[in-house]
């Protein structure tokens, strides 16, 4: 387009319509707008028209939102049923399950009983929570202090005016004896009277139980140095271990039938800790009563026994 010296055609600052087509007119801001679309029809134009009738009776609006919530409801049926069908566990897939269910709880039964019998209350003074062994060995420092107290005032006895440390340091070696012949493969026996045969019993012990019985032994001289003496009832020790294992044996029990063991299950049942034959409730309860004494061993009626040890033998020890 060119531009001429001829009176301009504009009036006003304003443009003439004649001057430009329909498709070309001035932007405000200085450029110029494109070919604008032709007007919306159909669902668009009734969506910018904001008309809410005129979309709720659209036909093909409603068609769309029809197999939409059909859609939906197919997919969540299916979903539901392929989720009942995944739960479903067949027969050997319940049994594996059930045995794997049982060897967790034994296991768990098993590692709660080995922490009640090492527990260890460290407190310098009085222990509060001590575990089964723990109870034991302070008890049994308490009777050891007992025993060298009376040595020393014994003049029959080898250690009558001598310094504990000198008995205790003895003890000691004695103990420390017991380590190395277990270490060296020597095995030992523990003989005692059955209650219920009167009848002498005699156990072998392997090397590793006499190296941990001279371990024992250690640890029941160093607790008879505290400073205070604690005193433990060997017979609530005893009752309360009894009832510890009494809980692991139901679970182990459960174990056994799950693994198809039930002979072996009912053998368990059937037998109390004090290796009587009853009824398995009865096993369950055997004297667990906290004033019922424990059952202590009768002379032998026969002749060829070895002998007891005597007061100032058990001093010696």
């Amino acid at each position: 387009m060119q531009f001429t010296d001829s009176p301009s055609n504009y009036q006003d600052h304003e443009y003439s319509s004649d001057d430009f087509d329909a498709d070309w007119v001035p932007n405000p801001h200085g450029k110029f707008q494109q070919n604008q679309a032709p007007p919306s029809t159909g669902l668009i134009s009734i969506i910018k028209s904001g008309s809410l009738d005129s979309l709720l009776t659209n036909p093909w609006l409603v068609s769309i939102f029809i197999a939409t919530v059909i859609s939906i409801l197919i997919a969540s049926i299916a979903a539901i049923i392929l989720g009942q069908r995944s739960t479903e566990l067949t027969p050997e897939q319940e049994t594996q399950q059930a045995l794997l269910q049982k060897s967790q709880n034994l296991e768990a039964s098993d590692t709660n009983f080995r922490e009640y019998v090492t527990r260890n209350d460290y407190s310098s003074g009085m222990v509060s929570n001590p575990g089964l062994l723990q109870a034991a060995v302070l008890e049994a420092s308490a009777r050891y202090r007992n025993r060298i107290v009376a040595s020393q005032n014994n003049l029959q006895n080898q250690a009558y005016n001598q310094h504990e440390e000198v008995i205790n340091y003895g003890s000691e070696i004695e103990a420390l004896k017991r380590i190395n012949l277990g270490a060296s493969g020597k095995e030992a026996e523990l003989r005692y009277i059955d209650p219920s045969t009167d009848l002498w019993v005699t156990i072998p012990l392997d090397s590793a139980e006499l190296a941990a019985s001279g371990l024992v032994k250690l640890n029941i001289i160093s607790n008879s140095r505290r400073e205070t003496t604690q005193r433990f009832d060997l017979i609530t020790i005893v009752q309360n271990t009894r009832k510890a294992l009494t809980e692991i044996k139901n679970t182990r029990v459960e174990a056994l039938r799950v693994k198809g063991l039930a002979p072996v299950a009912l053998q368990l049942e059937k037998t109390d800790w004090f290796g009587n034959t009853t009824n398995p409730q009865g096993a369950e309860i055997s004297d667990y009563q906290q004033d019922k004494p424990e059952p202590k061993p009768r002379k032998p009626q026969q002749s060829n026994f070895p002998p007891k040890p005597t007061k100032e033998e058990n001093n010696e020890q």
